[in-house]
């Protein structure tokens, strides 16, 4: 492949990743900016695309997009994926942003929102775990350190919730922690990927 095929392709694989984070992450932190009732430790992510908030087109729509963006990502990189490990990784991430896309398409009260919504948290903790650990065995222990320490937190936040009992009721604060475990995988992976051709084709 040539200098400039490859550039382009790079180019594309990381447009599509920073999208991917700029939509979603954008959509929910406007939709919670406009929202004064909003509180994280009151309230999960979810009741700002609950049907008939104004900001849920807002919210829902990031969820859509963002997911569709997401996915297409790692479609893209696929095939700069060896390792067995990273692209079983790749398998759990795809399914758990395509779970964040349905939870957008299926707002609440619907009944398939608690299908989608908890997969997609449960697949994205499990996907940015396996992709740590396939890290370390190529020899990108840092990147993989990150996404492991991401994961186990994400999963100490849910643990703190749901075991220990917060003050408040709200779920928002662990949703938000296993947002930003995947939003760092897709931002790492991406300014791995932003066009640069001396730089190895290999993820």
């Amino acid at each position: 492949m040539s200098i400039q095929a490859t550039a382009r392709r790079r180019w594309l694989q990381a447009s599509l990743g920073i999208s991917a984070v700029a939509v979603s992450l954008g959509g929910t932190v406007l939709a919670a900016a406009l929202s004064p009732w909003f509180s994280p430790f009151r309230n999960a992510l979810s009741d700002l695309g609950a049907a008939g908030r104004a900001v849920a087109p807002l919210f829902n729509g990031g969820l859509l997009v963002g997911g569709a963006l997401g996915a297409g990502f790692v479609v893209a990189v696929w095939d700069d994926t060896d390792d067995p490990v990273r692209r079983g990784a790749l398998v759990l991430l795809f399914v758990a942003l395509v779970s964040m896309a349905l939870v957008g398409a299926f707002p609440l009260p619907s009944a398939l929102h608690f299908v989608f919504a908890p997969l997609f948290f449960f697949l994205t903790t499990m996907g940015v775990f396996v992709w740590g650990v396939g890290d370390f065995a190529v020899g990108r222990s840092d990147r993989g350190a990150v996404l492991v320490l991401a994961s186990a937190t994400h999963v100490a936040a849910w643990l703190w919730w749901g075991l220990l009992g917060w003050t408040a009721p709200g779920i928002a604060v662990p949703e938000l922690v296993g947002s930003a475990g995947l939003s760092a995988w897709a931002l790492w992976l991406s300014l791995d990927r932003w066009p640069d051709p001396i730089e190895p084709d290999r993820l």
